[in-house]
């Protein structure tokens, strides 16, 4: 109820016409034109509800940002930033960049001057955050092939091609190579499931990662949908060690990933997990995740 409550009034802050927009979620009429405070525009029925609410906390985080076809804009930190987010809405740049998850760690967690690896890096949004944070260096690793070309468009479109590395990789418990249909229209926990047409995506451990790149006190970045148990608990304490801080969002679960961070040697919090369903997912397990992030700090 709460939640309810909350988005409602987000939608009176942000949108002009909020009565007809009601009517429109009610059912009382079919479509209207949904205009913004900030002078946006979107044609609203139910199916385009979802693209609505994006709009409307991307307004209330960023009242002066614009859209224009997929590309976003927005001031954060005094510098102006665009993304292009393809198919793919607006919801993973609201996550990194208003969302209060990522805004605490990167409060709490000295950045500048380290190398940061982000594994999941999406459109590149996280990457970008943590070098405007003074990081060093971002190794951007993307496994879906959507994402990884957004990743590598919008890196250069915001002037950071020459401290941020864009790979297109999948990361896991062991080395090979896994197929990805790029065709994907969802990317949330079904990301990399098998598939037998797309391109090739190298799986890389992470101990692969730390060598390949000579990771020493680094930041980890993990949002895999669900394979961070894979990846993290075949990890050997010395590897997770060249790592000073991590942010793991986790899907099933912390009590596994937090005992194998603290035998390492880590301190170790978790945020209150939140159930995610996903219709599209096979498996009642698969469909019910309850999602919430893991910091973790070297003693």
């Amino acid at each position: 109820m709460r939640t309810r409550i909350k988005r409602l009034l987000l939608v009176i802050k942000t949108t002009r016409n909020w009565q007809s927009v009601l009517l429109v979620w009610f059912g009382l009429i079919k479509q209207c034109t949904a205009n913004f405070r900030n002078g946006h525009a979107l044609l609203l029925d139910r199916k385009s509800w979802v693209n609505y609410l994006e709009c409307v906390y991307l307004f209330h985080h960023f009242p002066r940002a614009s859209l224009a076809g997929t590309k976003v804009e927005f001031t954060y930190k005094s510098r102006k930033l665009i993304f292009n987010v393809g198919k793919y809405g607006l919801g993973t740049i609201l996550e990194i960049f208003g969302g209060d998850p990522y805004r605490d760690f990167l409060r709490s967690t000295n950045i500048k001057g380290k190398q940061v690896v982000d594994i999941g890096a999406a459109f590149g949004d996280t990457a970008i955050s943590f070098l405007l944070e003074g990081a060093k260096h971002v190794y951007a690793i993307e496994a879906f092939p959507g994402y990884f070309r957004l990743a590598e468009e919008n890196i250069k479109a915001n002037g950071f091609s020459d401290s941020c590395d864009v790979l297109l990789s999948a990361a896991g418990g062991s080395p090979g190579v896994m197929t990805i249909d790029h065709n994907l229209a969802e990317m949330f926990g079904a990301g990399i499931e098998k598939s037998e047409i797309g391109d090739k995506v190298p799986i890389l451990t992470l101990e692969q990662i730390v060598e390949r790149f000579n990771i020493e006190k680094g930041i980890l970045k993990l949002d895999v949908e669900g394979y961070e148990y894979e990846i993290l608990l075949s990890a050997s304490k010395g590897v997770l060690r060249r790592f000073s801080d991590m942010v793991i969002e986790y899907h099933y679960g912390f009590e596994k990933l937090e005992n194998h961070l603290r035998d390492a040697g880590f301190s170790v919090t978790h945020t209150p997990p939140h159930l995610v369903y996903m219709p599209q997912l096979e498996g009642e397990a698969a469909r019910n995740m309850f999602v919430g992030n893991i910091y973790a700090t070297l003693k």
